[in-house]
């Protein structure tokens, strides 16, 4: 029979194999269990110590040798119910701490933030702001290069914007004024910034997060951060460059 299921109890393989090994031998001393499971005695010792602990092993001393036993089965039972009891304790103790505990995470700034390299990382984030624009999707600094070098991507990725309805409002770097640009009005707004406001980053905020896009020719790099209040800090900063901004 293969016992390897009392591992789920906690048992460790060798405590496996010894105690699989009483379930065959009955009551026998250490040096036949040796040869049963095959173990160095070391280890058979370390293990029957371990399960006595636990209450599946009892012994008893006949003259000069000690002779171990498995015990009943339903001791199984009960180690699990043991274990039930203590886990139930521990999250009824938890449980106490949570408010306190949460209250103590809440005054901490939490922050997310991570790199998506290339057109393939580019075309990740893209997708992202479908998922968590809440509505909205704002562009600071745009090139318009991204309707060149990902055409047909782009195409796709702003029909579904535009069928789920994410209002698209872009602040174009004043040199943008030359260039092609494919976006459409339907759910989009545009404007240009002053030639005086430059930056050699796209910032795209939505939801709760702020990218920085730096391209290098036809190679993007997103600098991903996630966090609300920097979010809001930077829809602020948009609204004021919207405000001094060219309407197309």
């Amino acid at each position: 029979m293969d016992f390897s299921f009392l591992q789920e109890l906690g048992l460790t393989q060798n405590e496996v194999k010894i105690y699989a090994a009483l379930l065959s031998l009955g009551s026998a001393p250490s040096g036949k269990i040796v040869r049963e499971c095959g173990l160095h005695r070391s280890r058979v010792y370390e293990g029957l110590n371990r399960l006595s602990e636990k209450g599946l092993v009892s012994f008893v001393k006949k003259g000069t040798i000690t002779f171990f036993e498995a015990t009943s089965s339903e001791k199984i039972l009960d180690v699990l119910e043991e274990e039930k009891k203590q886990a139930e304790e521990k999250i009824a103790k938890m449980k106490k701490h949570i408010p306190e505990l949460n209250k103590y995470r809440e005054t901490k700034p939490t922050a997310e933030a991570y790199i998506l390299q290339g057109v393939e990382g580019f075309k990740a984030m893209r997708r992202d702001v479908l998922k968590h624009s809440k509505g909205e999707h704002l562009m600071i600094g745009a090139i318009a290069r991204e309707d060149r070098v990902m055409p047909l991507f782009f195409e796709k990725w702003n029909k579904e914007r535009k069928d789920l309805k994410i209002r698209l409002r872009i602040l174009y770097k004043a040199a943008a004024r030359t260039l092609p640009m494919s976006i459409r009005k339907h759910h989009a707004e545009s404007r240009f910034l002053p030639s005086y406001i430059d930056n050699p980053a796209v910032i795209n905020i939505y939801g709760d997060r702020v990218v920085n896009v730096i391209w290098k020719g036809d190679y993007p790099l997103c600098f991903v951060m996630v966090n609300k209040d920097i979010a809001d800090a930077y829809r602020k900063y948009f609204d004021l460059l919207w405000k001094v901004s060219e309407k197309n």
